[in-house]
Order: structure tokens, then C-alpha cells, then sequence
């Protein structure tokens, strides 16, 4: 009952702080967008989170359907005129259903030859978005290798969000971060997820108790692949801008960095993650390709020090205090 209220009570301090922090930093454009980015891929985090922690399933392409998202939203919305809010669902369908098409022959794979083949859509899809670039086709074009521009931002209540009053886009990003993580916490709770943690941790067991891995393992993929989907389609409509670029091995890396640094398999760690790599990233730009550098060696010590990332701290100090009784005690009784 302790435990429960004072997690409670964090998030909800967390939910305060996050949402008090317009008022400090609204004159600052720059601030803003870094706050922004950082509740945007807080979800895109956890998303990818849910399926490589959560499920234990090793698909490195997450980042594929939060492109495919965003051009699916983008090219929508520019050409057909659909309003954003309905492209948001739109792109994460499109993304779902090609995640099932993906995802039906790559599962009869396993470990690291699923990260491999997943991970190949992060060069096939470039070249797709490219090849349908201008001059391709006269209905609409993804712009190629320079990226959809000028995609309608979305409006609510006759107000059209826009990037020249960031503190409306930052509470509307508010919102899309707490609905999501709400969406994903009651998913891994839930008979659906408890069905993914048991195949993580014992497969032998939860195929003789009837959970058909086969069947949990391609709904994970259209999951995540959905969430990732209405991610990229929310980035699109903020920077009115998506583009081949937001695929490189860079982006790759550091959202990799962001759910593993967090806490693997342990919520709400890949979102918590990415707001502290968000942040170190803008700090380190200065560095230039010692960036990645220093990243990287986030993962290798995260990896060896540190198995639950940030979400694991916790059980280092409660450890420590242990050992620390336990001296005490055997201290005493050796006076005694």
C-alpha cells in the first residue's frame, strides 16, 4: 500500500512538473522544442520499448513505421486533404497493417537473424520514399531524398497549432505523451501483455499453458507498429516536415540508447530515457562526431553496470542500504 502511494505520488509530482514547465521557459523557442521532442519520443521510446523489452521480440526496424506514419499522415493531408486528427489514426492503421505483413514471414525467424532481417527496412525505405520523389507521379509526390514539406498542422476549436507559439503545441504534445503511456501501461498490464512477459520470461511454460507465441508475437508487432505509426504522423504535422534523413544510423542509435539506457522491459524506463538522452543530445551537439561516441558508451555502460538502466537505480541503493544493515548487525554481534 506504501509503495503504491508513493508511486502514485511521483507520477502525479511528474505529471505537475511537466506540466508547469511553460511557465518558465515559454520565451525560450529553443527550450520548448527540446521539451516538445522530448514527450514525442518519449512515446516513440516506449513504444519500441513494449516489443523489444516487454515482448523480447528483436525488430530493430521500429523506426520504419514512424516514417511510414508520418508520410502516411503528410501525404494525406497535403494532397487529399484529410484533416491531421484523422491522419494521426490513418498513419498508425497503415503502419499496423504493414507491420503484419512484415511481421508474418520475419517470426518464423529468431534472435539476432529477426533484428537483422527487420533491420534491413532501414535501407529499403530511404530508397522507396525517394524513388517516389518529384516528377514520379502527378497526383503527389514525397518530395525524395529533401522530405514531404509543408504538411497541415492540426486544428482545434477553429485554432491552428503552429510552431510560432510553441506552449499550445507543447500541451497538445502533453496530451498525445499522457494518452499514449496511459495506452501502453494498461496494454502491459493487461491479460495481452501479461501474455507477452510470460513468453519473454518463459517461453517452455507459456506455450504449455496455451499461449500461442506465434499469434502474441505478431499483435505486438501491429501494437507497437500502430503507436510508432501515430508518433511519426504527430512529429510530421509539428515540423510540417518528414524526410528520409530522420532515418539515419544516428536517429537509429539514439533511440536505442534512449530504451535501453532507460530500463529495458521496465516501465515507464524508455520514456524517462528518452528525456535524458533528448537532452544530453542537444547538449553534446557541440562535439560533433564524438557524439555518438559518447552515446555509445552510454549503452556499454548501461549494459554492464546497470541491466535495468535508470529504472534500476532503485534497487541499487535499496541493495547497498541491505548490505549496509547486515554489517551493522553482524558489527553488533560480534561485540556482543
Amino acid at each position: 500500500m506504501v509503495n503504491q502511494i508513493r508511486k502514485y505520488s511521483l507520477l502525479i509530482g511528474t505529471l505537475i512538473i511537466l506540466a508547469i514547465l511553460p511557465a518558465f521557459f515559454h520565451a525560450s523557442t529553443y527550450i520548448m522544442n527540446i521539451l516538445i521532442l522530448c514527450l514525442i519520443w518519449g512515446v516513440m521510446a516506449q513504444s519500441w520499448d513494449l516489443i523489444l523489452g516487454v515482448a523480447s521480440v528483436f525488430s530493430f526496424g521500429h523506426l520504419s513505421f514512424f516514417i511510414i506514419g508520418g508520410y502516411v499522415c503528410g501525404l494525406a493531408a497535403k494532397y487529399m486533404g484529410v484533416s491531421p486528427w484523422l491522419g494521426y489514426l490513418l498513419a498508425g492503421m497503415v503502419a499496423a497493417i504493414i507491420g503484419l505483413i512484415i511481421g508474418i514471414p520475419c517470426l518464423r525467424l529468431q534472435g539476432m537473424y529477426l533484428a537483422i532481417v527487420t533491420f534491413s527496412l532501414q535501407f529499403v525505405l530511404p530508397t522507396v520514399i525517394v524513388y517516389f520523389g518529384p516528377g514520379r507521379s502527378q497526383t503527389f509526390s514525397t518530395g525524395g531524398s529533401f522530405g514531404l514539406e509543408n504538411i497541415p498542422s492540426p486544428t482545434l476549436f477553429g485554432y491552428t497549432f503552429n510552431r510560432g507559439e510553441l506552449v499550445p503545441f507543447y500541451y497538445l504534445s502533453f496530451v498525445f505523451f499522457i494518452v499514449a503511456m496511459a495506452v501502453i501501461y494498461f496494454i502491459i498490464k493487461s491479460p495481452v501483455g501479461t501474455a507477452f512477459k510470460a513468453l519473454r520470461d518463459a517461453e517452455p511454460l507459456a506455450k504449455t499453458l496455451g499461449i500461442d507465441e506465434y499469434k502474441y508475437k505478431l499483435l505486438v508487432f501491429a501494437i507497437s507498429a500502430f503507436i510508432a505509426g501515430v508518433t511519426g504522423a504527430y512529429y510530421a504535422t509539428y515540423f510540417q516536415l518528414i524526410s528520409p534523413s530522420s532515418m539515419t544510423l544516428d536517429v537509429f542509435l539514439i533511440v536505442l540508447v534512449m530504451v535501453l539506457f532507460g530500463g529495458l522491459g521496465v516501465y515507464p524506463g524508455a520514456a524517462i530515457g528518452a528525456f535524458v538522452i533528448t537532452i544530453a543530445n542537444e547538449l553534446l551537439r557541440p562535439t560533433l562526431s564524438w557524439r555518438l561516441v559518447i552515446l555509445g558508451m552510454f549503452i556499454i555502460f548501461t549494459m554492464i553496470f546497470m541491466s535495468k538502466g535508470l529504472m534500476g537505480i532503485p534497487d541499487v541503493f535499496r541493495s547497498l542500504y541491505r548490505r549496509r544493515l547486515r554489517q551493522r548487525s553482524d558489527r553488533s554481534e560480534n561485540q556482543e
